[in-house]
């Protein structure tokens, strides 16, 4: 019963911040933006056949048109909207769940009933969890719907991004509760959960880079500790490719022709780099990822079950 109260609270909240509702506002505007777009043969139309084009390049009739129509909506929709501002505008929304929470009345009111402390964070932890699957859900279903009825696409794996969604901020919102119970600062933890995800990014993406441009890999104690380090954070860049892998999309690089890269076996390395993080294995990268949050939840837990608030 503590748990449902918790995810109603939760759901409450959050149709009460104002971030939700932008949120909202923006997943509709791509979603009109995407019923305005209309194929026929390769014949691509846009703003509701106002204007059109000859491309067979997104044509949906044929697998190759289909797989770079899907990384389209992946690779800049989900990954833009969803990936980085959607996660980082849910980040900002509840960074202030556990400091509010621990404010001496509130906690106060929780702790009187039966239940203990290491429990209650738990519950707490998922329960604010509902504003992501919200927004989740809301986008990556009304995008799946547009595919399917505008465009004739059927990507039922696309539907699994909200799982993705909801992974990638589990890992960085582990950071932000362990800072939040420490320091009882929304801010804080804001700005080290933006600069964790940083972090994290650029130590994951580090052997990618030595991959697409193999003269750097000439320095191989630098590689190797490149690649060792890239094992321990949360595989935060892998959300646009597990996302692209069960919607059955190509690489970026075949949705965005125009890439620059200033050599054609540069293009072809990048190539080679994505179809390598496609066919990642997806336990490794989820298991690797998740366990770093349970470590991180465990400390987290520990300081609000010892700490006098």
């Amino acid at each position: 019963m503590q748990f449902w109260a918790l995810i109603v609270d939760s759901l409450r909240e959050s149709l009460d911040r104002k971030i939700f509702w932008i949120l909202v506002g923006l997943t509709l505007l791509i979603t009109l933006s995407m019923l305005g777009v209309g194929f026929d043969g390769e014949e691509v139309t846009l703003f509701f056949g106002m204007w059109s084009t000859e491309s067979d390049r997104f044509n949906p009739l044929s697998d190759i048109g289909r797989a770079n129509l899907v990384g389209f909506v992946v690779y800049l929709l989900a990954n833009t909207m969803m990936g980085w501002i959607g996660v980082t505008l849910m980040i900002i929304a509840t960074a202030g769940a556990f400091p509010a929470f621990t404010e001496r009345g509130a906690l106060d009111v929780v702790l009187a009933k039966p239940i203990n402390r290491a429990r209650l964070f738990l519950y707490k932890y998922f329960a604010t969890m509902v504003f992501v699957v919200l927004q989740g859900t809301l986008f990556f279903v009304l995008t799946f719907l547009v595919m399917w009825l505008r465009w004739g696409v059927w990507a039922p794996g696309y539907l699994l991004s909200i799982v993705f969604l909801v992974l990638l901020f589990s890992y960085l919102y582990c950071v932000s509760v362990l800072v939040a119970v420490k320091t009882r600062s929304a801010v804080a933890a804001i700005l080290l959960t933006l600069l964790a995800w940083v972090l994290f990014a650029l130590i994951h993406q580090a052997p990618n880079v030595f991959e697409t441009f193999p003269e750097l890999k000439k320095r191989r104690t630098v590689y190797a500790a490149a690649r060792v380090l890239s094992w321990i954070p949360p595989k935060t860049g892998d959300f646009v490719y597990l996302a692209a892998s069960w919607s059955q999309a190509g690489t970026s690089i075949d949705s965005f022709p125009y890439f620059d890269l200033d050599a054609v076996t540069d293009l072809e390395r990048a190539r080679q780099v994505e179809e390598q993080e496609l066919a990642k294995n997806q336990f490794y990268s989820i298991g690797s990822s998740l366990l770093f949050e349970i470590v991180v939840v465990l400390l987290a837990m520990w300081t609000f079950a010892r700490k006098d608030y």
